[in-house]
């Protein structure tokens, strides 16, 4: 292309910030929706007619599988922070 432009070099830096822009809020994201109630219903609200009992408003839990699945979208959210951190903080570029 041009001496001045090293395509290589540029195409790093548009996977790392695909990944690091879109990817990491992707799976953020998807561990939200994983902890919202299964089959669209929607939470609870405290005085409401419908889905209250002689305790109060109940909410629905998500299943253990879609709350494993979000700690692990959390948590890989939370080390590539620490690992971006830990590079810049050694002298990484």
């Amino acid at each position: 292309m041009s001496e001045f432009i090293q395509v290589d070099a540029l195409l790093q830096v548009v996977v790392a910030g695909a990944i690091v822009g879109a990817g990491l809020p992707a799976l953020f994201a998807l561990g939200v929706r994983l902890l919202a109630p299964a089959g669209g219903a929607a939470l609870a609200v405290e005085g409401a007619s419908s889905g209250t009992d002689a305790a109060g408003p109940t909410t629905a839990r998500p299943s253990g599988v879609r709350l494993a699945a979000a700690v692990l979208c959390f948590g890989t959210v939370l080390a590539a922070c620490a690992v971006g951190i830990w590079f810049l903080a050694s002298g990484g570029h």
